[in-house]
């Protein structure tokens, strides 16, 4: 992906909180149906974190990135050897949690969570510039060779 600049990327201050709280929400919906909780790993939390910054950027939920790159190609980038990947993208949601609700109420996005061949998670939080101000979420879910 073209990298952008670090000023065009806004992180909130409580983006760790953020995190922590959607791969709990995540993980208690894969408990609900007895699949194994999801780590947090480094690749996939930069792949997602580089995509949430562009599409904050452009005001977007797209998957696929500025320079036209999808998740398989920035999963690579990041050295991430993965057997099985998925991603759920969002804009607008205050909070992780419902992020979460909303992703488990679209039928493909819920199919994303629960599937039971991943293993690992990342996840990107970015913010619009002013005035859309506006959090965008992305969860890359993998399984590493």
């Amino acid at each position: 992906m073209a990298a952008l600049p670090a000023a065009a990327c806004i992180i909130p201050a409580n983006s760790g909180a953020l995190q922590a709280e959607l791969i709990a929400g995540v993980n208690a919906e894969r408990a609900r149906k007895g699949l194994a909780p999801l780590k947090l790993n480094a690749a996939l939390d930069k792949a997602a974190q580089s995509l949430a910054c562009d599409n904050a950027a452009r005001l977007s939920i797209s998957h696929v990135s500025t320079d036209g790159s999808h998740l398989q190609h920035r999963l690579r980038q990041v050295g991430y050897r993965f057997k099985t990947a998925t991603e759920n993208t969002g804009r607008g949601f205050a909070t992780a949690a419902r992020a979460v609700d909303w992703w488990m109420h679209s039928p493909k996005h819920k199919q994303n969570i629960l599937m039971s061949a991943t293993r690992e998670i990342g996840v990107g939080i970015a913010m619009s510039p002013a005035p859309d101000s506006k959090l965008h979420w992305i969860i890359d879910m993998g399984r590493s060779k």
